[in-house]
C-alpha cells in the first residue's frame, strides 16, 4: 500500500490549515476525555493532529496550536459541552496562558485560577465522554508535573543549587590617622620695622 503523502502547511492557506487541525484536535482530544485523568501535551496534541491530517506544519506549535484550540473551545460552545482543549497541558503539566483567555472570549467567564479551573472542566470532559469513572463520579485532579527533561523536545532543567551560607560581615578597616605636626613657632619680629628680632629679642635696626 502506498505511503500517503504529506502536505506542507505553507502551501495552503492559513484558514483552511488551522481549521482542519482543529477537526482533528477534537478528535484526539475527545479521545484522550475517554480515560480518567488522561491529559494530553501541546506537543503531542500538535503531533496527533499533523499525524490525522497528513498536513505538515514547521513551525513551532506556540505558534499556532492556541489557535486551534480556540476552535475547538468553539465548537463545544456550540455544543453545549465542556471544553475539551482543558486536557491540553504545557510540558510541566500546567495549563498555557491561551486558556483564562480563551475561557473568558468563548464563555465571558473570568479564570483566576486557571489550574482548578482546567481540572473542573476535565472532570466534566471525562464524564461527557465516556471515561469510565470511580464510585462517586471521580473528583477534578491537576496532572502530574512532568520532568521537561524527559518529554521529547523537552529542555533539561538544572538541579536545584544548595542554599550558601551567609556570608560573614568583613569588619572594617581600620584607618590610622596620620597625627597632624604641630605647625613650627613663628619667628619673632619687630613691631616697628618688621624686620626678624634676634635671639636676644632686641631688634639690631631699630635699638
Amino acid at each position: 500500500m502506498d505511503e500517503v503523502a504529506w502536505i506542507e502547511a505553507r502551501t495552503l492557506d492559513v484558514e483552511t490549515t488551522r481549521e482542519t487541525f482543529a477537526l482533528a484536535a477534537r478528535h484526539v482530544l475527545a479521545d484522550t476525555a475517554t480515560e480518567y485523568h488522561a491529559v494530553i501535551t501541546v506537543a503531542e496534541l500538535a503531533q496527533a493532529v499533523q499525524q490525522r491530517t497528513k498536513i505538515r506544519q514547521r513551525q513551532a506549535p506556540s505558534l499556532w496550536m492556541g489557535d486551534v484550540l480556540y476552535r475547538v473551545a468553539k465548537d463545544c460552545r456550540r455544543r453545549a459541552e465542556p471544553l475539551l482543549g482543558a486536557l491540553c497541558v504545557g510540558p510541566d503539566g500546567r495549563m498555557s496562558e491561551w486558556y483564562a483567555d480563551t475561557v473568558n472570549s468563548v464563555r465571558g467567564d473570568v479564570v483566576t485560577d486557571p489550574e482548578q479551573h482546567a481540572a473542573e472542566e476535565r472532570l466534566e470532559c471525562y464524564r461527557r465522554h465516556g471515561a469510565e469513572l470511580p464510585p462517586g463520579g471521580g473528583e477534578p485532579a491537576l496532572p502530574p508535573r512532568r520532568e521537561l527533561a524527559r518529554r521529547p523536545g523537552g529542555t533539561r532543567t538544572s538541579a536545584p543549587r544548595a542554599p550558601r551560607e551567609p556570608r560573614q560581615p568583613r569588619a572594617p578597616k581600620e584607618t590610622v590617622s596620620k597625627a597632624r605636626q604641630p605647625d613650627p613657632p613663628k619667628a619673632a619680629t619687630c613691631p616697628r620695622c618688621f624686620m626678624q628680632l634676634p635671639a636676644t629679642g632686641l631688634c639690631d635696626t631699630c635699638d
